[in-house]
């Protein structure tokens, strides 16, 4: 990717989760660089290539985040560090950019979850092989199954936090889902890491 090409990216980014989607032109992304339209089709042939470009360099920054606070972390710290991290970021995200792109760009929309869905479920299954050879998770996980399991429970549970704030807390819901994947995949000594760490600091 050129600079330009970032620079386009990077501001209607900006312009996009500040006021949705569907308030901000093209025309508007080129004033704010200074560029004629000449120039930035030059780089995006539509709108659409546009917000694809933009969800690309969300995603690339979160996944330089991940892989910096995931060195030296073991499986277990690794896991609830992912975990806490997606929910910040669904909490975080503009509610107008993604309900825009849901209702006008159904296909970019769909297209975005079912990948987000596979980054999750890959992660997951790369933390179970870590977490196996760390000594920490059961040996005989049925690897492809309970990192699916994870992917859709775990937006299922987000969603259900969004719906049931006023009778659950977020951070109760969070502690059982965590409390229940640890428990599905960890092993004695993944259990007795948690309780050391994580369960005894919460009391």
């Amino acid at each position: 990717m050129n600079t330009l090409k970032q620079k386009i990216t990077h501001t209607a980014s900006k312009l996009f989760h500040q006021s949705g989607v569907r308030n901000i032109s093209i025309d508007e992304v080129c004033s704010e660089l200074r560029i004629s339209k000449k120039t930035f089709y030059k780089h995006f042939q539509q709108k659409e290539d546009l917000i694809g470009a933009v969800i690309e360099e969300n995603k690339q920054q979160h996944f330089e985040k991940f892989e910096k606070n995931l060195r030296n972390k073991n499986a277990i710290d690794s896991l609830i560090f992912i975990i806490k991290e997606l929910k910040k970021n669904s909490d975080c995200e503009p509610h107008q950019l993604w309900f825009d792109i849901q209702k006008y760009y159904p296909k970019i929309f769909e297209k975005y979850e079912i990948m987000k869905i596979e980054a999750i479920q890959i992660g997951f299954e790369q933390n179970l092989i870590q977490g196996i050879e760390d000594g920490y998770y059961r040996q005989n996980l049925d690897i492809e199954l309970t990192s699916f399991f994870h992917s859709v429970q775990m937006k299922t549970t987000f969603e259900m936090m969004q719906e049931n704030q006023k009778k659950y807390s977020k951070k109760r819901m969070m502690d059982f889902y965590i409390d229940l994947i640890i428990h599905l995949i960890a092993n004695e000594k993944g259990l007795k890491y948690m309780e050391e760490k994580y369960y005894n600091e919460e009391k």
